[in-house]
């Protein structure tokens, strides 16, 4: 596993979820290390979105992978040592993000960067997770983000609690740059 300033190691819960009025939410993940530490790391709806992209894409390569190189061998079962991120808790807003899969343990990793963090620095904080665990995280990111407003189908603009202004609808047109 990536070495982290907090290394959550398996997690026993990883949520996403919105706090807030549609218009005005803010994105979370919410984790709960296997070994009693946590993490709350803040994300923009778009961060969440791509995040839940990226890791549908990383579960169909890696299951890709399997079928073409099926493997006799099971999964070990070493890791870091987990009880480094034991009743520790973090929150921070993400400005970076990765994630991996260890075919060695058979888990996929994420690691979050803090907007603070310089490139070359080390993560925030690291977990890893199963298959099963990551693919109803991705599932849940696209339904956080879109229970949101309503776009318009004429526009794609979200719409509401305002009144919405269509430029496609009723001619108003924002002047070209």
């Amino acid at each position: 596993m990536t070495e982290a300033q907090h290394e959550l190691g398996p997690v026993s819960s990883l949520k996403a979820e919105a706090v807030g009025q549609p218009g005005s939410r803010r994105f979370r993940l919410l984790v709960e290390g296997s070994s009693g530490g946590s993490a709350v790391l803040w994300l923009g709806k778009e961060q969440l979105f791509n995040l839940g992209v990226a890791i549908k894409r990383i579960i169909a390569t890696v299951e890709e992978q399997h079928r073409a190189h099926a493997r006799s061998s099971a999964p070990s079962e070493s890791l870091s040592d987990p009880s480094s991120g034991r009743g520790s808790s973090v929150e921070f807003q993400v400005g970076r993000m990765a994630i991996g899969y260890d075919e060695g343990v058979a888990l996929y990793i994420i690691v979050g960067y803090d907007t603070e963090t310089e490139e070359d620095a080390i993560p925030a904080v690291s977990l890893v997770a199963t298959r099963d665990q990551m693919d109803s995280l991705a599932d849940e990111a696209f339904a956080v983000c879109a229970a949101g407003r309503p776009v318009c189908p004429l526009c794609g603009a979200p719409m509401g609690p305002e009144p919405h202004v269509c430029p496609r609808h009723n001619g108003h047109k924002m002047p070209e740059a």
